[in-house]
């Protein structure tokens, strides 16, 4: 992998080897979506909950790497994505609430529908709404195993309600 700035970083963990952004998720998108173009780089944001770890070893799944990570395939995902028209998506100049969902969630649920392990976690937002953000742990990717941020949006509390979410905090 070719690292063109100093904003990255190369880090060789036992599972793989990627260039990790140096500082935050908004920081990463505005570079990244200013660019048009990706770099090859991912944003790590944080070591997944201790509680979805727990869960994860009561269904006899080991956890392959700790790191939660960002890929610039999400960051051009919700870049001109539907959910902004009807108010779903989150804005740019919120992203600080993405990664405080990942680091401090409110609530993590596990999503029972999915063909695949998923954990949902959420933080609240304003106007009584939710940060949503949905994790699928040990997601292989290019050969690689990582824990990926899938996806993200607001969304009403009422929602994480249905049958299809099982809260484990």
């Amino acid at each position: 992998m070719k690292i063109e700035s100093d904003s990255l970083v190369n880090k060789n963990t036992k599972h793989c080897g990627l260039a990790f952004y140096k500082g935050n998720l908004q920081q990463y998108a505005t570079t990244i979506l200013s660019k048009k173009r990706g770099d090859g780089s991912v944003c790590r944001i944080c070591d997944i909950h201790p509680i979805i770890v727990d869960d994860m070893k009561t269904k006899g799944v080991l956890l392959l790497s700790k790191d939660i990570i960002i890929t610039q395939r999400q960051i051009f995902k919700y870049r001109n994505h539907p959910k902004t028209a009807k108010g779903a998506n989150v804005p740019l100049v919120d992203y600080a609430l993405v990664e405080e969902t990942l680091r401090a969630p409110e609530h993590i649920y596990e999503d029972t529908v999915q063909n695949r392990l998923v954990y949902v976690c959420t933080h609240p937002y304003r106007n009584d709404r939710l940060v949503k953000v949905v994790i699928e742990p040990n997601h292989k990717s290019h050969g690689v195993i990582v824990n990926m941020a899938k996806s993200w949006g607001i969304v009403n509390p009422e929602n994480m309600k249905e049958t299809q979410y099982r809260m484990i905090k």
